[in-house]
């Protein structure tokens, strides 16, 4: 069982650390904090993860994971589902990681949200589920760059996840549906 817990706080602490993490981790939260007996714990610290810093982030998960027992493993399993399949965290995650950007916490009712990229083929798949279920949009804009040395074409931002090859340019739209239910 400590094992498992360490497991957790290792797990979580690393989503945290990532670019585009402390939004993961809110949307995170908010699953977990569905579940029947952690439910305000986790939604406490979905509504705070903005203000918390990384070891106050550390403390309370390990208070939190402190007191699950039946429910560790369960916890670990809904963890483990949201970093693989087309989630909203796994897309929070991929964004920050691939352009450094974060997506808003509410969708703006004025304005479309959009982000001009040079993305690198197999970047361009880790797009496509989240693409198929109708969260974003990928429509391709005829740039082409080299990948790697900070290249800018513009107001393009270069793919930091594979700097090497060649890259193709794309308008990324996120749709409100993202932020629907």
């Amino acid at each position: 069982m400590e094992n498992e817990r360490d497991e957790l706080v290792r797990r979580l602490t690393r989503v945290y650390n990532d670019p585009g993490g402390t939004q993961a981790i809110r949307f995170i939260m908010k699953i977990f904090s569905a579940l029947p007996t952690l439910g305000s714990p986790f939604s406490a610290i979905a509504n705070i993860i903005d203000d918390v810093e990384q070891q106050n982030f550390v403390e309370l998960i390990t208070d939190i994971v402190r007191g699950i027992n039946d429910d560790l493993n369960k916890v670990l399993t809904i963890l483990e589902a949201q970093l693989i399949e087309p989630t909203k965290p796994k897309l929070a995650l991929l964004l920050g990681e691939v352009l450094n950007v974060e997506l808003p916490q509410y969708y703006p009712e004025d304005m479309v949200l959009q982000v001009a990229a040079i993305l690198h083929n197999e970047t361009l798949a880790e797009f496509k589920p989240f693409e198929k279920i109708g969260w974003i949009v990928i429509n391709p804009h005829g740039s082409v760059a080299l990948m790697g040395a900070n290249n800018r074409i513009g107001n393009l931002i270069e793919d930091r996840k594979r700097p090497w090859g060649y890259g193709n340019g794309f308008i990324i739209t996120i749709k409100k549906e993202l932020y629907e239910n």
